[in-house]
């Protein structure tokens, strides 16, 4: 369950006249980077200068300088990475270690390992919140998110959610953090002032990947089990359903335009979704075996990591 995946979608009406003038060059390949082995999950620096990304079959983070688009440092990490996410106002990276249930955090300045931090059972997906005080680590194996007190490195107290979660995104306010769980085909709310679960939200089959919109008005589920489910964060219910194919997991909305990117991993593409229309604007191929995917905070680059192929595919938006 070490994957990320993306989405295909159908939907009718026109779109946007910029989008119509948009280059053909537009959601293009325009270069495959070589990095570890097995690479999973990949995340872009908040100034956009460097991307991160997690190799599980060789224990590393590969650090990738964006401009150059080549690995300037390899970092040796826990047993099987496979999540990554920044904090610290970008001085940090926390790395989710499969294998020995640990989390990594490593010093972006110096590219080391300063830290190691205990957690629950397979951990996944991370995210940062509390303006950056806080770490939220997802337990595949434990059916739990740890909350860690990142000025201490300690968990503070241990959340129960469904069945081997795997994904995890804030809300904008940072109040609200959802957790997709793969085995219960639900997704949990929790309550980050209260650190308790008060929605939980059936979506499609088995949800791996999540994705907020750059309003945080929706929330996007990658549903290996062929669709997307649109989530409203104002009601906790689906509004829409995306029917799709090829295995779908991993999703990344882009933060500045109205723009969702799916991995399909059965068919080592990425689609391009309007989120207005739910329609597919354009299907790109990626690496063998696609597993993470993320849009870089200028919205103009997304990034693919192909799993059996040991690359990173840099498209241009």
């Amino acid at each position: 369950m070490s994957m990320l995946v993306l989405v295909m979608a159908v939907a009718g009406g026109a779109f946007p006249a910029a989008w119509a003038a948009t280059p053909a060059a537009a959601q293009a390949v325009i270069d495959t980077i070589p990095v570890g082995d097995n690479p999973l999950g990949v995340t872009v620096s908040p100034l956009g200068s460097r991307v991160y990304v997690a190799n599980a079959g060789d224990d590393s983070v590969s650090v990738i300088d964006r401009s150059s688009k080549v690995v300037i440092a390899t970092i040796p990490v826990g047993d099987s990475p496979a999540g990554v996410t920044v904090g610290g106002l970008g001085t940090l990276l926390y790395v989710s270690d499969q294998g020995s249930d640990s989390v990594s955090v490593i010093s972006t300045i110096s590219n080391t390992v300063i830290g190691t931090i205990p957690v629950g059972d397979t951990p996944r997906g991370l995210a940062v919140g509390g303006l950056g005080t806080r770490l939220y680590v997802v337990n595949a194996g434990s059916d739990t998110v740890s909350v860690i007190n990142t000025l201490t490195n300690a968990v503070v107290t241990t959340v129960p959610v469904g069945d081997t979660p795997s994904g995890a995104v804030l809300s904008r306010t940072g109040t609200r953090l959802y957790v997709s769980n793969a085995s219960s085909d639900t997704v949990s709310v929790i309550n980050t002032l209260t650190n308790a679960v008060v929605a939980t939200i059936p979506v499609g089959n088995n949800p791996l990947g999540v994705s907020m919109d750059r309003d945080g008005t929706r929330l996007y589920v990658g549903n290996l089990g062929n669709s997307v489910s649109v989530i409203s964060t104002v009601t906790n219910s689906v509004v829409a359903t995306i029917p799709a194919s090829d295995g779908p997991g991993a999703v990344a909305a882009s933060p500045t335009e109205d723009r969702l990117y799916v991995l399909h991993a059965g068919s080592d593409t990425l689609t391009v979704i309007n989120t207005d229309t739910y329609a597919v604007v354009r299907t790109v191929p990626v690496g063998d075996g696609p597993g993470g995917v993320t849009v870089s905070p200028d919205g103009k680059s997304v990034y693919a990591t192909g799993q059996n192929d040991d690359t990173v595919t840099v498209i241009a938006t």
